[in-house]
């Protein structure tokens, strides 16, 4: 399990220590209090680190102050910075958090990492006879305090994408994602869905996009006349508009070039989030270039602002921080926020469960260019 790091080298002390005293105790509470000097001074903060919610300081209150005093805010501008100013307030304002685990929860680590990222008085109380609170598959289910999972976000917003788009859609689908391809619906497009059984990229691309019932007909047409020399452009099918792929991430790599060798630019190219799932880093990404996928504007911000960045695990590191930041926010009596988080938008509110948008992006060279 690989560790954040950290710029102060007493802070992997910090949390090393932090991690062993977790392992060896079945009921133990544990105070993380870390300082705004610990991130502040390495790491200056704008408002959109601030909507991210992912790390809190008082020096937060002032910035967004600043924008408030801009006379050129629109009325929904002014209301949401005052809003984001409140939710600030009343989580920096709380003396204490505490959420309870128990010691033996698979992702303890990353929680404990996430904590010190949170920069607030966080007690964790360890206990191994509670269930653990957060799912083992992180991407396929639904974390509590959430409408649904990641992976039915992402399947939302493809399936919006398409419903706005006539023309035919077909699904491309490994068996891992079967399920799910079973979800994906549109209003105004007829949906082929086929199932990824092949080993041979190539073949299986020429086969379902119609070139090779191109080529044998125009080997039956060729063998009524053998003395005929005739031109060939073999050509893909004509009724499809949009390819969706629900593919293992590593099928992604092979499956996007095939079908583009086969049918260029003629279809709108659409990938399902496991696409992000085996990527080292964001220049991996060009791999799927001009293809659309379901990727937060965080981590788009993010490329765009820093370029070549790790994006390793970034989902899942992003969903366990949407389970500790719904934890804070109940805690801190926020009434409602909107979060541009590392998994998508998020729309918070106390008294239902927190709906996610995941906008699907365009992936292309402009993404590395600020």
């Amino acid at each position: 399990m690989k560790l954040m790091i950290f710029k102060k080298n007493k802070y992997i002390k910090k949390l090393v220590a932090l991690s062993i005293l977790a392992s060896c105790s079945s009921t133990s509470k544990i105070f993380i209090d870390s300082p705004d000097e610990y991130f502040s001074k390495d790491y200056p903060r704008d408002l959109q680190d601030i909507y991210s919610y992912n790390a809190f300081f008082f020096s937060d209150l002032e910035v967004i102050q600043q924008k408030i005093d801009n006379q050129k805010l629109s009325q929904s501008e002014l209301r949401d910075l005052k809003l984001l100013k409140k939710n600030y307030q009343k989580i920096l304002e709380k003396n204490k958090y505490q959420i309870k685990l128990n010691p033996y929860q698979e992702n303890s680590e990353e929680l404990i990492k996430l904590i010190y990222q949170f920069n607030l008085p966080i007690s964790i109380s360890w206990d191994s006879n509670i269930s653990s609170v957060i799912p083992a598959e992180l991407l396929l289910n639904k974390i509590e305090g959430f409408c649904s999972s990641v992976y039915d976000d992402s399947i939302t917003s493809i399936n919006q994408e398409i419903s706005e788009n006539h023309g035919s859609t077909l699904v491309i689908y490994s068996d891992k994602y079967a399920s799910l391809a079973k979800k994906i619906i549109s209003t105004k497009s007829k949906i082929f869905t086929i199932n990824y059984d092949s080993s041979n990229f190539q073949d299986f691309a020429s086969n379902i996009l119609g070139i090779n019932f191109s080529k044998d007909r125009f080997n039956k047409i060729t063998n009524l006349n053998p003395n005929q020399t005739m031109n060939f452009s073999p050509r893909s099918r004509s009724d499809i508009k949009q390819i969706v792929m629900l593919l293992n991430p590593i099928e992604f790599k092979a499956m996007i070039p095939a079908l583009r060798y086969h049918g260029g630019s003629k279809f709108k190219y659409i990938n399902f989030i496991s696409s992000l799932e085996d990527l080292n880093n964001s220049l991996q990404l060009l791999d799927y270039e001009d293809s659309h996928t379901p990727i937060s504007f965080f981590l788009s911000n993010k490329i765009q602002n820093q370029g070549t960045i790790s994006i390793e695990n970034f989902l899942e590191y992003g969903v366990l921080s949407d389970w500790l930041l719904d934890q804070v926010l109940k805690q801190a009596a926020v009434q409602s926020a909107t979060i541009y988080g590392a998994t998508g938008i998020i729309f918070y509110s106390m008294n239902s469960c927190n709906r996610r948008e995941i906008p699907l992006q365009k992936i292309s060279s402009d993404l590395f260019s600020t």
